[in-house]
């Protein structure tokens, strides 16, 4: 890879294209200059993957649930998310999210469903 560019106006990187055998160096702000003869590679680089934010239920695709009484409406199924530890020597953390009115229970004392 060659050596990087900068605007005179504003400092930002130059993006480098090929126009007619010459090398012009272009900044978002407008600002271009010929940089000279020399051969830029029209390789990319590999977008990276994206992550996700991580997992939601949105629909009951799953008919039977967790064996969990909902403190809310006490529904006796619902979906169960281990979202992992915050500290390694920290419990990790359960959701229990009722199949039926959607309510949220956090666990993250290490404890059973009880």
């Amino acid at each position: 890879m060659g050596n990087m560019h900068f605007c005179d106006n504003c400092g930002k990187i130059l993006y480098l294209e090929n126009e007619n055998e010459k090398v012009i160096a272009r900044c978002i702000c407008g600002m271009q200059k010929e940089i000279g003869s020399a051969y830029i590679s029209s390789e990319k680089l590999k977008k990276e993957k994206e992550v996700g934010e991580g997992i939601i239920i949105e629909s009951d695709e799953i008919e039977s649930g967790f064996p969990h009484v909902c403190k809310k409406c006490s529904y006796p199924e619902c979906d169960v998310l281990d979202v992992g530890a915050p500290y390694s020597d920290e419990a990790n953390i359960i959701l229990y999210k009722c199949k039926k009115c959607k309510y949220v229970e956090r666990q993250a004392d290490g404890t059973g469903n009880g």
